[in-house]
């Protein structure tokens, strides 16, 4: 039975954020968001590609992009 996939860890840090944006155009994938109260938020975390781009972009490194494994590994049965 083949893995289960597993998504990028994307963590906001609204204490560090000065809501400029710059996140939201970054993403090539559209996952990223504004939300009302001016913080940026993931909006469709199962579409990133991990490309690091939102990251980057991050004037004061507000945004941290997490790639552990891209597949769980099967597990031997007992």
């Amino acid at each position: 039975m083949a893995g289960q996939p597993r998504y990028p860890t994307i963590e906001i840090y609204k204490e560090v954020c000065i809501r400029c944006g710059a996140c939201d155009p970054a993403c090539p994938e559209d996952v990223m968001r504004i939300g009302a109260d001016g913080y940026p938020f993931a909006k469709y975390t199962e579409d990133c590609q991990a490309c690091f781009l939102c990251e980057w972009d991050c004037p004061v490194n507000a945004i941290k992009i997490s790639v552990h494994k891209w597949w769980e590994e099967d597990q031997p049965a007992a």
